[in-house]
Formats: structure tokens, sequence, C-alpha cells
């Protein structure tokens, strides 16, 4: 059974667990009432189970890496012609070890051996969430023995009212290209967003159904400042140094119940994650450190 830790302070209270140094929610205080800002399963026990990776960390690679001459010097397949999401051992099934817990900070720890994942490289991860103000900064560092691949991220799906839409949300990221796949199925086409429906350069309502859903790779300039997701009621700011920012908008039916919408329902949630682009192979070399965060600002309007 997985652990809970809470993090608190005049603005926000959070839930942590350490399966996969994970968030199961996040609370914005309104004058002594809590308002949920994530879709999240029902229970704990649902999101220990969930397949979509609701809250959690996920790597040592984000997204799809294929089998071919490069990646295979770093990585073993075991016969599949790509991993998602860091394979069949990635770091959504590991329980990670908290070795700092404060009232606004927790620290998680996981040691990966060398293939023990099919990767190569002992591998030391550490994910920090840390509360100020109305601010949950999420970082993540990692050091290795041997040059590995790393592309860590943060999955979680936010939907700030509870309901079970996102039609009443506002969204705007600031970018003007996006990724698609070739034909091999990487991510390494780049798009400008001009004149089609990935285009949120403006405020524009995220009224999602089968032709606007979102399962997008959005390239981010070099600033902070990434995007903005805003009810009449709520703002969240989203600031990393990522390069690029995921936007998922839960096109695939809930597997369970969750806090604001029904097993089978979609687009009820839309998961923000900062990561390093998939059009490239993202080494970690065994003499530097890996080292970036996302900061997700909320506040009451």
């Amino acid at each position: 059974m997985a652990t809970t830790y809470i993090l608190e302070n005049e603005q926000l209270k959070v839930v942590a667990v350490d399966l996969a140094a994970s968030i199961y929610q996040i609370y914005l205080k309104d004058h002594g009432q809590l308002i949920p800002m994530l879709s999240t399963p029902k229970t704990l026990e649902m999101f220990i189970e969930n397949d979509l990776k609701y809250g959690r960390t996920v790597g040592r690679t984000a997204g799809r890496v294929y089998e071919d001459k490069t990646t295979k010097q770093f990585i073993d397949f075991k016969g599949l012609p790509y991993y998602m999401h860091g394979g069949p051992h990635n770091f959504t099934t590991k329980t990670f070890e908290v070795t700092k817990h404060t009232a606004d900070r927790i620290e998680f720890e996981l040691k990966v051996a060398d293939m023990s994942d099919g990767y190569v490289g002992n591998l030391n991860i550490k994910v920090t969430y840390r509360l100020f103000l109305g601010n949950l900064l999420v970082r993540h560092q990692a050091t290795t023995d041997q040059d590995t691949p790393v592309n860590l991220t943060f999955h979680p799906y936010f939907n700030l009212e509870a309901s079970n839409t996102l039609g009443n949300h506002q969204f705007k990221v600031v970018s003007n290209t996006y990724l698609t796949r070739d034909e091999s199925g990487r991510f390494t086409k780049q798009n400008k967003v001009t004149g089609t429906n990935k285009d949120y350069q403006d405020f524009k309502p995220l009224k999602i159904h089968s032709d606007t859903a979102l399962d997008d790779i959005f390239e981010l300039p070099k600033d902070r400042y990434a995007a903005t997701l805003k009810t009449n009621k709520v703002e969240m700011n989203i600031f990393t140094n990522y390069p690029t920012l995921v936007v998922f908008t839960q096109n695939k039916p809930t597997p369970t119940n969750l806090n604001n919408a029904k097993e089978g329902e979609v687009y009820t949630g839309v998961a923000l994650e900062g990561q390093k682009s998939q059009k490239d192979l993202n080494i970690l070399k065994s003499d530097r450190v890996y080292d970036h965060y996302i900061m997700y600002q909320f506040k009451l309007k």
C-alpha cells in the first residue's frame, strides 16, 4: 500500500504519494474551503491501480523511444519496437524513498540499477515538491555513472472547477510551433500552429471533441513562462525550463471513477507536462547533472 504525505501552507494543500513520487491532489484554499485542482481517481486505491498515470513521475524517458542503431546502444528493447514512458519497468511502477519531509517540502529519491529497467547506467533520481505562496514547484534531478537516455516528466491532469468538462476553461500556451510524427512514428516534424486547432497563442476555450482533442508537443521559447489555464474563478500559470510542454486532453476513456467524472468519460481533465523534446534522444552524460523544474502558480481571480 502506498503512503501519503501532506504539504501545506496558507494558500495550498497537496497530497503526495511515494508510489512514482506522485501528487494525488492539489487544493487551493478559498476562505477555509479546499478547491481541488486535479482531475484524479476518486480514491487512493483507484489512483494506485489506474493506467493513465494520473499525477505520476514518468521516466526514464517520457513518450516514445524507438529502437534503431543509436537507441539500442543504450536500451535493451527485448523485441519491442519502442518503449513508451520508459518501458514495462518504468518509474510509474516504482516506490520512491522519502528522504526529506517538512510542512511545505518533500524529497523523493530512487536508485535504478544498470539494465534493471532495460536502460544502461546506474541512475539516481531526486524529485522535489515545494510550496511557496500559491506555487507548487516540481524539480527533477538525476545523475548517472554511464551515458543514458533521461527525459522525466510530471503527469498531472487539471480541472480547475471539479466538473466533468473542460469547456469552461480558457487555455493559452506561448508557442507558435508543435511537433507531429513522421512516417516512422517519431515526433520529428515541426509545424506552425497558425491556422490550426493547435493555435492557443491567445486565450481560447477548451471546447474539446474528437476533432479538437489535443495530444501535442508544443515547443517553448527560452523564457520561463509557458502557459495559463483559467476559469472564471481560478487561474493557473506554468513556468518551466523544460523546452516543450505536452498537452493531452484525456482523450481516452478514464478506466476508473474520478473525483470529477465517472468511469468511461473523456475530456474531463487536461495533462500539462514540461519535458524534453521527443524529437531528440536526450542523453544524460555521466559527468553532468539533470536539473529541470516545472512551477504551477495558482491564484483566485
